[in-house]
């Protein structure tokens, strides 16, 4: 299912219920020292909307592996492309806010995603 938010950037999201997955489609990567200008991100549903939202994935082939915040773990595949996960929490110890599932959800991870985005090493 795709859905396009009704934000200012109207951000494209696919959801992928057989993997328990969102992607954020073509996320603006605003570090000057990235190697390339935008990325999808997966997100895993996990136990939300009962627990939070927790880390993010990078397509197994991005130069960005390694150049942001979190270390690179495992592999999954989902939406039909093989994604690799980086230990990041924003919600736990990572920058961000605590969790408060009555703010926070997909529309406010987002955030959590560009900053991470914005931090390229």
């Amino acid at each position: 299912m795709r859905v396009r938010s009704g934000g200012a950037g109207g951000q494209i999201v696919d959801f992928f219920p057989a993997d328990r997955a969102v992607i954020y489609r073509d996320l603006p990567v605003a570090s000057p020292r990235a190697p390339i200008s935008s990325t999808d991100v997966l997100v895993p549903v996990g136990a939300y909307p009962a627990g939070m939202l927790d880390l993010a994935f990078l397509p197994v082939d991005s130069p960005l592996v390694g150049r942001v915040k979190g270390a690179a773990q495992g592999e999954i595949t989902a939406g039909s492309k093989r994604w690799r996960q980086i230990s990041y929490h924003p919600h736990n110890g990572g920058g961000g806010p605590a969790w408060n599932p009555n703010v926070h959800g997909f529309h406010t991870y987002v955030d959590e995603i560009l900053a991470w985005l914005g931090d390229v090493q």
